[in-house]
């Protein structure tokens, strides 16, 4: 790689870590005090439950941790009511993990901190800006998940 392209992407790392710390004192303020006994990992669990219902399996491959260790943080996610599990019905061997009441309330609250982050930064910028910032970012996915494939 050459140096020119190398410092451009240098830049755009630090940039995009910076962004990352900025947002993240945002959400640590915005955050009530009763997620805060959470740890990444279990952040991590239920923004995957946000999106749908997943397996033990699933949710231990996506952290990359044994099921043995994906099944205590589902444990204790589930004693506070941020989580339930239930055997599926088509393969009784599988446990299936959503959320719960209170893992419900956590993500509305992560929602409305996205609000927040989108209103107070991203909204301040043109939206032809915003659409090729998209445009790239779905790119770099891309690009990422291929690679990560191969």
């Amino acid at each position: 790689m050459n140096k020119d392209l190398a410092l451009i992407c240098s830049k755009i790392l630090d940039y995009s870590n910076a962004l990352s710390s900025l947002f993240l004192e945002d959400y640590k303020q915005l955050m009530k005090d009763e997620f805060a006994n959470l740890s990444t990992k279990q952040q991590v669990i239920l923004e995957l439950l946000r999106v749908k219902n997943r397996t033990v399996n699933e949710i231990s491959h996506f952290l990359s941790i044994t099921a043995s260790a994906a099944s205590q943080l589902i444990s204790k996610l589930e004693k506070q009511d941020y989580v339930k599990r239930e055997i599926n019905p088509d393969n009784r061997r599988e446990i299936i993990v959503q959320l719960g009441e209170k893992g419900h309330h956590y993500n509305e609250m992560v929602e409305k901190n996205q609000l927040f982050i989108i209103e107070k930064y991203y909204a301040k910028l043109p939206k032809d800006d915003l659409e090729k910032l998209l445009d790239i970012h779905e790119k770099l996915y891309h690009i990422a998940v291929k690679t990560q494939e191969e």
